[in-house]
């Protein structure tokens, strides 16, 4: 009996070790999928399972789940980069344009303090735009004119920019920036692997909650509409790609 035990044991552990292979990289419906095919085999077999078996499943959910959380990531990494393309793209051309410009005034004037102080903040200003998170609602450095003026918003917008800034210059200062100064200026971008800068934990928190939020008010209307597309689309890989990130 104990010779069955141990050939189903190991069955199961390679069944687990076959999900996850299968789920890396996947879709979030395929893992969604996956995840529910082992809670309801813990449920409705786990008196008559083995310890080992049980303990391999719960093991393969949790980083099922791990591996969800990534892939629900880069699904939100892939809606933010066609959404705000344009916006990051023109950003970048200006902060370029105003790093040069700066950095001309310095030599042209080497001992101005101020010329030096704006320097820094431009420099500032290009790592933000390259290395804001793809994961969170993009937050304009130079807004227009008419987001300027919705009073109801710019505040809090306001603080959201500079708290991405602090994080900015304190990871310049330190070096540890995901795309440093001087590879953005060879032309450089955040590649698929990074998510960018990241806000403390509360914070980001507080962002996700309220993307979430905007998300499942703007999807509401139609989500009867398009749930045979979602279906039909939702295991298939993640390959697009935005030209703004490598």
């Amino acid at each position: 009996m104990s010779g069955l035990t141990n050939r189903r044991g190991k069955r199961f552990q390679y069944d687990s070790s076959l999900q996850l292979a299968n789920t890396i990289g996947a879709g979030v419906n395929k893992i969604k999928k996956q995840i529910r095919n082992v809670e309801r085999l813990l449920a409705r077999k786990k008196d008559t399972l083995p310890a080992t078996v049980i303990i391999e499943k719960e093991r393969t959910l949790e980083a099922l789940k791990l591996e969800l959380n990534t892939a629900e990531l880069r699904t939100v990494a892939k809606k933010n980069a066609k959404k705000y393309h344009m916006v990051r793209f023109f950003e970048r051309k200006k902060a370029t344009r105003r790093y040069k410009q700066a950095l001309q005034n310095v030599k042209q004037e080497p001992g101005n303090s101020q010329r030096v102080d704006e320097l820094h903040q431009r420099e500032l200003e290009l790592c933000y735009v390259v290395n804001f998170p793809k994961t969170t609602k993009y937050i304009a450095l130079y807004p227009t004119v008419e987001e300027s003026s919705n009073s109801e918003s710019t505040d809090e917008t306001a603080e959201k920019r500079k708290a991405f800034l602090e994080v900015v210059a304190e990871q310049f200062e330190n070096g540890t920036l995901p795309v440093p100064l001087e590879d953005i200026l060879k032309g450089k971008k955040l590649n698929k692997e990074s998510a960018g800068i990241a806000l403390a934990e509360s914070e980001e928190e507080e962002e996700e909650e309220e993307e979430e939020e905007d998300y499942n008010q703007k999807t509401a209307g139609t989500e009867s509409k398009n749930l045979s597309t979602v279906r039909h689309n939702g295991d298939k890989d993640d390959n697009d790609s935005d030209d703004f990130f490598e």
